[in-house]
């Protein structure tokens, strides 16, 4: 029945390679190869729970397993359970100590879950065993990056270069510690000399475009996002970038079609339903830039700029009373929030209430708000 069931999944018939599995465990439950394949394949199917039951049964069945402590901390990797995740491997490290891949795998999940100064001991430790040294220089490197220790992150990065000159991933890096630090001209030499040595990875394109923004370089921006998503089509990140270069070329339509890509991907994707309704707000269609307003508010209403967002599109509606009610929330979360005080002020000027509208459009300029500096004139002196 394994037989049958590998079988069928080196041919990608996954439902019968289940099945396989499924059978062979009925006729003898104490066969730890076939809950190990079968949790092998559910994970591949998302199907997380049912993963982890069979890699716990495989575990009690053969509890000296490496392979399998190490899977199923994979699996608790998918499932967000980073502890259990490095329980596992510990576990796994207890029965063959002298396993550096396994202590390499430690260090991976202890960059998942952000405990850097466990992960770097564990690199150093590699390091020293003359294991992997490029990889895990590159690794350190990209840890003080996230870490915002640039010249850690450096020095590493040279170490990665003293062994391998040609590392696009260093080079990627960086082109990333240049952009930290406003270098844009030289951020853009080292993502082409990225994307000279691996012209396929998609991410470096991305990279290289935020470079050109800064450098107000649109169209180069634009073409390098062109790249980006024809190396990976599925990356909602690339396309929400896409989105942004073609609002600032006055394409709002463009603009609106690479948002819904983006969201198309990635249907939690905050600020990419944030700049699509406003960019629906721009091209006049209300109702729909509204939708997305409630659905950022229905996901997170502890977030001011939601609220002000549904306020704006409220006021373009005429509904002064409701826009009001949504500029109040978002002051009640931050009470610093000088637009919002801004918008307030034109929700109580247009609906007639010239007191309080200008005691907003006051506040708004006591905190920094220059904008309202205008209204002030035109609307609040006598």
């Amino acid at each position: 029945m394994i037989n049958e069931g590998d079988i069928a999944l080196r041919f990608g018939k996954w439902d019968q390679a289940i099945l396989h599995y499924t059978n062979a465990v009925d006729i003898d439950q104490n066969i730890a190869d076939a809950y190990m394949k079968r949790a092998v394949l559910l994970r591949k199917m998302g199907r997380l729970q049912e993963s982890l039951r069979d890699y716990n049964q495989a575990i009690n069945l053969n509890p000296y397993s490496i392979y399998l402590y190490d899977q199923r901390a994979k699996l608790k990797i998918l499932a967000m359970d980073y502890k259990g995740a490095i329980d596992d491997i510990n576990q796994a490290i207890s029965i063959n100590p002298d396993n550096k891949e396994l202590v390499e795998h430690r260090a991976d999940d202890y960059i998942l879950m952000g405990d850097y100064q466990k992960a770097i001991a564990d690199l150093d430790t590699l390091i020293a065993l003359n294991y992997n040294r490029e990889f895990e220089y590159l690794k350190k490197a990209t840890i003080y990056l996230l870490d915002n220790n640039i010249q850690s992150c450096r020095e590493n990065l040279n170490r990665v270069f003293e062994i391998n000159q040609n590392n696009s991933v260093a080079y990627d890096l960086e082109g990333l510690i240049y952009l930290k630090e406003g270098n844009y001209s030289q951020a853009i030499q080292s993502f082409d000399k990225a994307i000279a040595l691996n012209p396929e990875f998609a991410i470096l394109y991305y990279n290289r475009s935020l470079a050109n923004r800064f450098l107000k370089n649109t169209d180069l921006a634009q073409m390098d996002l062109d790249q980006a998503i024809e190396k990976s089509r599925d990356n909602p990140n690339i396309y929400f970038a896409r989105a942004l270069v073609k609002k600032e070329l006055g394409d709002l339509t463009g603009s609106l079609s690479y948002y819904n890509q983006a969201i198309g991907f990635d249907s939690s994707f905050q600020e990419a339903i944030y700049n699509r309704a406003f960019v629906k707000k721009l091209l006049g269609n209300y109702y729909s830039a509204l939708e997305d307003a409630n659905q950022l508010i229905e996901s997170d209403e502890m977030t001011p700029e939601n609220w002000n967002l549904s306020g704006n599109i409220k006021l373009l509606f005429g509904d002064y009373d409701d826009a009001i009610n949504d500029f109040d929330r978002a002051i009640r979360i931050r009470n610093d929030y000088a637009m919002c005080f801004y918008n307030r002020g034109l929700a109580y000027l247009m609906s007639g209430n010239t007191i309080s509208g200008c005691n907003d459009i006051d506040l708004s300029i006591e905190l920094g708000y220059e904008p309202a500096r205008n209204i002030k004139i035109n609307f609040c002196q006598k």
